[in-house]
Formats: C-alpha cells, sequence, structure tokens
C-alpha cells in the first residue's frame, strides 16, 4: 500500500510521510508542496491513499483529487486541515475520504484514521511505536540529545563532537538506549528521525517556529 502526501508547509508534508512510513507501514511515493508537482507523481504512479491538506496558498486541492480518481477510482483521500471540523469534504469525494484530521489534534487520530482503513482492506494493523516515541521523553537530557542528534543523521564521532563525549561514551549510549526501548541498532536509528518529526511536530502545534536544534 502507498502513498503521496500534499502540504503546502514542506516540513509538515515530510513529518506525516516519515509517520505514515514508520509507524503505518505505508510506502511513500513522494511528498509535494503544490498541486502541479502532486499531480506529476500522481500521474507516474496512482497512490492507494493521498493525504493533504486542504489550504494550500492558491491551489486547489480537488485538481489532485480529481485526477487520482480518474486514474485510480479505488484510491481515497485523508485530509490533515487546521480548518478541523470546518471543513467538510465535497459530497461527490465523501465515499473516497477515510477521514477528516485536524492539524492541532495528537497524531494518534491519523492512526486511527489510517488503522480503519488499513482493516478494511485486510492489511496488517498497524505496529504503534507512540508509546516508544514517548518513553524517549523519559530519558537522561544526554540521552534525549543523542537522540536529536541521530535523528540529525550523525555519525558517532559528530555526535561526540556536539555533545562534547568521547566516541566510546557515545556508543555506549547508543547501547543503552537502544535496550530501553526494546529497539535494535538499525532500529534506534529509525527511531531517532521519528523522533525529531515528532518534536517537530508538537512543536508546530504549541505555536512555536523554527526547527528543533541540537545543544
Amino acid at each position: 500500500m502507498n502513498v503521496i502526501v500534499l502540504d503546502d508547509h514542506r516540513m509538515v508534508a515530510q513529518s506525516i510521510a516519515a509517520l505514515l512510513s514508520e509507524l503505518g507501514g505505508l510506502s511513500v511515493l513522494g511528498v509535494s508542496s503544490g498541486v502541479n508537482d502532486a499531480c506529476a507523481l500522481i500521474k507516474r504512479q496512482p497512490p492507494d491513499l493521498l493525504v493533504l491538506d486542504v489550504d494550500l496558498g492558491g491551489d486547489d486541492y480537488r485538481d489532485a483529487v480529481h485526477l487520482l480518481h480518474r486514474l485510480a477510482p479505488e484510491a481515497h483521500v485523508l485530509f490533515v486541515t487546521a480548518l478541523g471540523a470546518k471543513f467538510q469534504p465535497p459530497a461527490e469525494l465523501r465515499a473516497f475520504t477515510i477521514g477528516v484530521v485536524d492539524k492541532t489534534q495528537a497524531w494518534e487520530q491519523l492512526l486511527s484514521s489510517l488503522q480503519l482503513w488499513r482493516a478494511q482492506h485486510g492489511a496488517p494493523a498497524i505496529n504503534l511505536t507512540i508509546d516508544q516515541l514517548r518513553r524517549i521523553q523519559a530519558l537522561a537530557p544526554r540521552e534525549q540529545r543523542l537522540m536529536k542528534a541521530l535523528g540529525h543523521g550523525l555519525l558517532n564521532k559528530e555526535i561526540a563532537r556536539s555533545l562534547n563525549l568521547k566516541e566510546a561514551t557515545v556508543k555506549t549510549y547508543r547501547k543503552h538506549v537502544a535496550t530501553s526501548l526494546g529497539v535494535s541498532g538499525s532500529q534506534l536509528v529509525r527511531l531517532a528521525t521519528l523522533y525529531r518529526c515528532w518534536c517537530l511536530d508538537q512543536q508546530n502545534r504549541a505555536g512555536t517556529k523554527g526547527n528543533i536544534q541540537l545543544p
């Protein structure tokens, strides 16, 4: 099962795509910040699911949705919008809409809609790691900084330099955190990347701006 994400805020689109890939088990075909780019992706390979915002800075989201249903009548759409309950999908799209998610709400609402859609298609249940993400927040401050550094794609020696640690200490921290979270080394890197996206989402919903900076 695959997905295309359309949101005019590219950072938000990338965060949603990471969530759908890591937690939802979907194959992300592409991330777009404009309807024209999204339509190009849809023409190349129509997805099973199109996740999109309604307010696209002047672009009409319906152009992408109508193209998708012309090429793939069985495809579905999931709206993620700051309009919340004020937005109701047009009548002609309701049969294809699996949900409307309020951007101000937690990611659990998005996952709930996705879980229902997957169940209707006989797909396996989502292997949620939201609890693991929250458990990261219970780690020691330096271990949390380690996770953010991993999420930025830094190598051990780069993490050591940024945190003023020895590289051997970083390796020890990584093993300890992986054990605490019950994941392998490779899974820890993926979880760290998702944690960074999750932190950005929490930051955006709190009304703050900018990226999370390393200490």
